[in-house]
Formats: structure tokens, C-alpha cells, sequence
């Protein structure tokens, strides 16, 4: 008896952990407000115009291979859109998935780290519930385990309308992809 409701919370905290359903490509992404690491109420609604490419992170993140990677493409992309003129056409949105922490003078410092004079580039924080509302449209799962923040890695493209183009899974994307 004790084996099969432990077996039944389990599957139930699974389930709850589980998305609703990501949005899918050509679908409009639902406008969003957080707060950017200037303290300064961010909408996704105010870069209607521009193509935004959206992903999420977290600033404690001690695998060199997640985090710090996504940062460190999204700075190589600047640097491509730079070199192309565009980069005014394009606005960056990196989301934390530990707001408990990341607040936005951790996100300011944390973006310095990566470009300290990019303005096409955001890095937003909020509650738990608007942050949670964000990863799953673009279906982002994630949790606290033992003080480390563990989630997949998406990284999505939506284009100057507002419709989601496409989301990126992992690492394996370049800035020629995005």
C-alpha cells in the first residue's frame, strides 16, 4: 500500500510538472510582462516589428554546457546581426527560471558578463507564476533539485508579427539557424 501511493505521487507530481501544451509553429505567442535587468517592466507586445529570439537561463547555472552556452551564442548572434546591420530588427529575450534569485541587479550583473552595451538584448525576471506562464507556451520544463535549477534547454524564434517561427531544443542551433 505505502509502495503504490508513493508510486502515485510520484506520477502525479510528473504530471503536474509537465507542461500544458507548447504553442506550435505559426501559432501567436500570447503577450507576456517581466521585468528586465534594469528594473524596467519588459512586454513582449512592445517589439511587435522586430523578431524576437527568446530563451531561458538562469545566472547559478554550473553547467558550462547549458546556461553559459545559450548566453554565449546569443552573444555570438549580436555579433552576426552587427556585422549584417540588422541588429536593430532583431531583440533578444533571455528569461531566468530561478526568479527567486535572479533578481534584475543579478541579471544586470550576469549581463555584463556577456555584452554590457547591447540594447537589443533583455534578461527578465519575475514571479514564479508569470515565469512559469512564459516556459510553457515554448514548453520549458523545470524544477528545483537540491538548490540547482534543472530544465530542458528551448530557445525560440518569433517573427515581427508575434507568431512563434520555430523553437530550438538544446545547444545544437547556430546563429545562422536562428
Amino acid at each position: 500500500m505505502k509502495k503504490t501511493l508513493c508510486t502515485m505521487l510520484a506520477l502525479a507530481s510528473l504530471v503536474w510538472a509537465m507542461p500544458q501544451k507548447a504553442l506550435e509553429p505559426g501559432q501567436s505567442v500570447p503577450n507576456f510582462q517581466l521585468t528586465n535587468q534594469n528594473g524596467k517592466k519588459i512586454q513582449l507586445s512592445q517589439f511587435r516589428g522586430k523578431a524576437v529570439l527568446l530563451t531561458f537561463l538562469f545566472t547559478q547555472c554550473p553547467y558550462p554546457d547549458k546556461c553559459p552556452t545559450i548566453a554565449s551564442k546569443l552573444k555570438g548572434t549580436n555579433e552576426v546581426l552587427d556585422k549584417v546591420g540588422m541588429t536593430q530588427k532583431i531583440q533578444v529575450l533571455s528569461v531566468t527560471l530561478d526568479p527567486g534569485r535572479d533578481t534584475p541587479e543579478m541579471l544586470k550583473a550576469y549581463s555584463q558578463g556577456y555584452d554590457k552595451k547591447r540594447v537589443n538584448w533583455d534578461f527578465l525576471t519575475g514571479n514564479e507564476e508569470a515565469i512559469d506562464k512564459v516556459a510553457t507556451h515554448f514548453g520549458v520544463v523545470y524544477y528545483d533539485q537540491k538548490g540547482t535549477i534543472q530544465h530542458n534547454m528551448k530557445t525560440a524564434v518569433i517573427d515581427s508579427k508575434g507568431n512563434l517561427v520555430k523553437v530550438f531544443s538544446g545547444t545544437d542551433w547556430t546563429s545562422e539557424d536562428a
